[in-house]
């Protein structure tokens, strides 16, 4: 159920920042993205009473940015969200990676059983991907209007990373520990 949940927690909210973006406003859609998550990160919690970091962190920060962009009205406080998270999260985990700490393992830690090696390696991996992210971010937004932006989110940046993950499976399925190497 956890993958699934994932997914929703990743998917729904950008369908809600498309539809509000394209029936009304950016405001309107990234504030329905982020009422959005909060929903699901509230039904995840009350399921079994567990917090999923990842989307904890990243709809706290956009909370910031929309009612930075409400205050000023200006809507590049929501399109630049993104590349500071995504800069913010390649620096954490390859500065862990330079350091010998896969900082990733504590966002995942519990639904995966790696060796250190495949941390390490997932760590360097999702950075250098968050930092690619970023750049695209940043040319999107400079590039396009609101609803380019958002389209590119959903049309674009989102099939990306589902890609990425999808090729990172075979180095996780390879780096997982077994029950009985652990006892």
């Amino acid at each position: 159920m956890r993958p699934f949940l994932s997914v929703l927690l990743e998917t729904l909210p950008l369908i809600a920042l498309f539809v509000g973006t394209h029936l009304y406003s950016l405001f309107i859609g990234a504030g329905a993205a982020v009422f959005v998550s909060a929903i699901l990160i509230i039904i995840q919690f009350a399921k079994d009473r567990t917090l999923l970091y990842f989307p904890l962190f990243s709809t706290l920060l956009s909370v910031v940015f929309i009612i930075t962009a409400f205050i000023t009205g200006e809507t590049v406080f929501i399109k630049i969200q993104a590349s500071l998270f995504n800069i913010c999260f390649a620096f954490i985990l390859l500065t862990g990676w330079t350091r010998g700490y896969p900082i990733i393992k504590l966002f995942f830690g519990k639904q995966f059983m790696l060796t250190q090696e495949t941390w390490m390696k997932l760590s360097f991996r999702w950075g250098m991907f968050f930092c690619v992210l970023a750049i695209a971010n940043e040319i999107a937004w400079r590039s396009l209007d609101d609803n380019g932006w958002v389209n590119a989110k959903l049309f674009v940046f989102a099939p990306a990373t589902a890609v990425f993950m999808a090729l990172q499976i075979p180095l996780t399925l390879r780096g997982r520990i077994s029950h009985t190497k652990i006892k």
